[in-house]
């Protein structure tokens, strides 16, 4: 007994001399205990396996926070003299403190109503606890999932703990140390407990929203009952994350750079069928050649679903995994797909359909604006080469890298693709590209001051997918790409009806017009050149049907929609994300796992680009964009 007890006296110690110092710790205890302390915080959550149970679902309710503790029944004496200790320690930096239990109704209770009056039970040590426990009780009933429950309710108990679950700390040693001590008894709803099976999607909503509303609760008691100081409740979230994390991270960049999407699905042979094209007089359809596939896709399958997405306790990174696991998936099935029929309907649930509206406002676009209204500042004679836009490309880079050293882009002219690209952070250019000058501005803007800066913005962060793409970033990036057009200056009518054009192609695409029909609804009825109606068409055409294009035009809407209420550019540039993202990323920048990027783009020291810009938050749409 000596022994034991100055074995536990020793790790007392060494956990509390960590606190100290402000450390923070993930140890275990003899009895495989864990205490998980990111850093110190004037709260700590507790869960206590029932005896003989080595895991359980119901202890994962908890091991969302930065501060909590998985204890077995071994070491619960040892926790009763660490939890003190702990205390006073605590309360002494924050001037009280929280220990907040979780348990389910099964753990104490071997039957369990399946019906029961109340979803959850909330008890207090102290009548001190009244206005935290009370905050609590409407946290967790504002719970979408827990709303969606007939006995979705909640009951406060402002007397001791019940009989079959005692606090792990006594009321009067709770008082003296400044000590809340809370307990949450939850009625399983997300078991089949007659089958002892877990529903997993329903766990894992209940689990990911309970999380929030500890933290929003944690929150409401730190600023009201502490001396600590904190401006949101996402700075109480975790910000030290497990080896699990970052490695499902790196995999999926892994898996996400084995293949190069656009480029296996982008055309080679064009030049060559264009004159094919041209020779038949535009009667006969295109025999496209693509790059042989360099994985085996199904292989890829299996290593992205054998990532433990499932084991990642971050409610937030776990979504961000699943969200970017199933659009590598889908990607996947585009190069199994390709050149048949049902590349496009895979296409559809990667990049989107054509929405009416979007159509309407490209049809628009196309009326309002007809062949031949040049802008006055272009002079479509004036024209660069592909190796003079490299060069202002390669400018535009140093600009970038003055910034940021560690960016290290390229610029290629290529023989086997068409136009500009950018795969992975570098810009390719058609060895034949020409433009005019007073675009070639608004082009460096789009691919060097939009593509390559975000990529390399998510490329800083520690958190690689942002740097990879979110699924359906890419309305968002060409929306930013354009509006970069815009604010300095380059977006003229023949690019807007260009624009336009890609979203009535695809349109007619998607409704069954095969690639003569849209060739010529183009050419004929849109005035396009033949040269230009056939190059549009491919790229709608490509792999079997790429709906892909839509979103520039999409994009831009969605984005002027985003500035008119008023919210700042800048978030948008931290890496390539989509709209809905923003909350997150703001999430993950409070917890200090993301910083700030490092580059912004030249457009920003512009006087008149931020005069634009200006205009824009008062509101304006597409029309208004055209000078």
């Amino acid at each position: 007994m000596i022994e034991s007890s100055e074995r536990e006296d020793k790790i007392t110690e060494t956990i509390i001399n960590k606190l100290k110092n402000g450390e923070g710790l993930h140890d275990r205890l003899p009895g495989n205990s864990l205490v998980h302390i990111d850093r110190p915080l004037p709260f700590v959550c507790i869960y206590r396996f029932p005896e003989g149970i080595e895991k359980s679902a119901h202890a994962r309710l908890i091991d969302t926070q930065p501060s909590f503790m998985l204890i077995h029944k071994e070491d619960e004496a040892l926790v009763k003299k660490l939890l003190i200790k702990l205390s006073e320690i605590l309360r002494k930096r924050f001037g009280a403190i929280m220990l907040l239990e979780v348990w389910a109704a099964s753990d104490v209770r071997k039957s369990v109503p399946q019906s029961a009056d109340f979803l959850f039970e909330l008890y207090c040590s102290h009548k001190e606890c009244k206005v935290t426990v009370e905050t609590l009780q409407k946290e967790i009933c504002e719970i979408p999932v827990v709303q969606r429950l007939q006995n979705g309710r909640g009951r406060v108990h402002h007397d001791d703990f019940p009989a079959d679950r005692k606090m792990l700390i006594d009321t009067k040693t709770a008082e003296n140390h400044g000590v809340q001590y809370i307990g949450i008894e939850i009625e399983p709803f997300y078991y089949n407990q007659p089958q002892n099976r877990l529903f997993p999607m329903l766990f894992r909503a209940f689990r990911d929203e309970f999380a929030t509303a500890l933290k929003k609760a944690f929150f409401d008691f730190v600023r009201l009952q502490t001396r600590h100081k904190v401006e949101h409740f996402h700075v109480l979230g975790r910000q030290k994350e497990s080896e699990l994390v970052w490695k499902i991270d790196q995999e999926l960049v892994d898996i996400n750079n084995s293949f190069d999407f656009l480029l296996l699905v982008t055309v080679t042979n064009h030049e060559e069928e264009w004159e094919s094209f041209k020779k038949g007089n535009f009667s006969h359809t295109p025999t496209f050649q693509y790059r042989l596939i360099n994985v085996d896709p199904e292989l890829l399958k299996r290593k992205l679903y054998n990532l433990p997405v499932e084991d990642v306790d971050d409610p937030t990174l776990a979504f961000l995994f699943r969200d970017k696991r199933d659009e590598l998936d889908r990607m996947l099935n585009m190069l199994i797909e390709r050149e048949t029929p049902h590349f496009k309907y895979s296409s559809i649930q990667v990049f989107g359909a054509v929405e009416d509206d979007l159509l309407a406002v490209a049809c628009k676009l196309l009326e309002k604006y007809p062949p031949g209204i040049i802008n006055k500042k272009e002079d479509s004679g004036d024209l660069i080469t592909a190796e003079d836009f490299a060069e202002l490309a390669r400018q535009e880079i140093g600009y970038l890298k003055g910034q940021y050293p560690e960016l290290d882009a390229t610029v290629q002219i290529r023989k086997d693709i068409e136009g500009l690209m950018v795969s992975k952070g570098q810009l390719l250019i058609d060895h034949a590209y020409k433009t005019s000058k007073s675009r070639a501005e608004a082009l460096i803007q789009h691919e060097v001051g939009t593509h390559v800066l975000t990529y390399y913005n998510g490329k800083a962060q520690p958190l690689k997918q942002l740097y990879l793409g979110s699924p359906g970033y890419e309305d968002l990036q060409e929306g930013l790409a354009v509006l970069a057009e815009y604010l300095v200056g380059g977006l003229t009518p023949d690019r807007f009806r260009i624009l336009a054009a890609r979203v009535v192609a695809i349109h007619a695409m998607l409704n069954g017009a095969d690639f003569i029909e849209t060739f010529k609804l183009l050419h004929k009825k849109y005035e396009f050149s033949p040269e230009s109606a056939f190059s549009l068409t491919t790229r709608v055409f490509r792999g079997g049907g790429l709906t892909k294009d839509a979103v520039y035009l999409k994009g831009l809407v969605d984005l002027l929609k985003y500035l008119s209420s008023g919210k700042p550019l800048e978030p948008l540039l931290i890496g390539k994300i989509r709209q809905d993202y923003i909350p997150l990323i703001e999430e993950l920048k409070k917890r200090e796992i993301l910083k700030d990027a490092p580059l912004r783009p030249r457009y920003f020291s512009s006087f008149s680009s931020m005069e634009k810009l200006k205009k824009l938050k008062k509101g304006a749409t597409i029309f208004d964009l055209i000078e």
